[in-house]
C-alpha cells in the first residue's frame, strides 16, 4: 500500500485530505474510483502533473474525462477550489502566525526569529475586503480628434 495524504470520499463534492492508505498506483477498482483518486490528488497538490505522478493516472486521461464525462468538470472545479483554499490557508498562516527562520552566529545556529509576510497580508486584505483595500487607479481622458486631423498629423510627421 502507498502512503498518501489523499482520502477518497464517496461524496464527490467533498474531497477530503487526510492521512490514509491508497491502493498501489494503477490499482483502481472502477473508473469512478480512478477519477476520485485523481481529483483527490489534485485537491492536495493543486497541479495536474503532480496528481498524475501521485496516482499513476495520465494527464491525458484527465483531459479526456473533462471532455467526455458531464459530471467530471464540476468535480474538478470543486477539487480546484479545495486546492485554492489550501493555498489561502497557508498564506494566512504565514502572514499572521509567521514562520521560524534560524539565526546563525559564527556558523552555529543560536536561535530562531519569527518572520511574518506583509506581502501575503496585503493580498489577503485585498481579497477579503476589496472595497477597502483594492488598488485605486483612475484614468480620466477626454480625447477628441477626427480621422482627418489624425491623418493630417501623420502626413506632417512623415509617419
Amino acid at each position: 500500500m502507498k502512503k498518501s495524504k489523499v482520502k477518497l470520499m464517496e461524496d464527490k463534492s467533498k474531497l477530503n485530505i487526510d492521512n490514509v492508505q491508497l491502493e498501489e498506483v494503477g490499482e483502481y477498482k472502477t473508473l469512478q474510483h480512478k477519477k476520485r483518486a485523481f481529483l483527490a490528488a489534485f485537491a492536495e497538490t493543486g497541479n495536474i502533473s503532480a496528481a498524475s505522478r501521485l496516482t499513476g493516472i495520465s494527464r491525458q486521461a484527465h483531459y479526456e474525462w473533462m471532455e467526455s464525462d458531464p459530471d467530471y468538470p464540476a468535480m474538478f472545479k470543486a477539487a480546484d477550489q479545495q486546492a485554492a483554499e489550501a493555498l489561502e490557508t497557508e498564506a494566512r498562516r504565514r502572514a499572521v502566525q509567521g514562520t521560524l527562520r534560524p539565526v546563525f552566529y559564527q556558523g552555529n545556529e543560536c536561535g530562531v526569529v519569527r518572520e511574518y509576510s506583509d506581502t501575503l497580508l496585503i493580498f489577503l486584505l485585498k481579497g477579503a475586503m476589496p472595497g477597502k483595500y483594492k488598488d485605486n487607479v483612475s484614468v480620466d481622458a477626454n480625447v477628441s480628434i477626427t480621422f482627418e486631423q489624425l491623418l493630417k498629423k501623420a502626413l506632417e510627421s512623415g509617419d
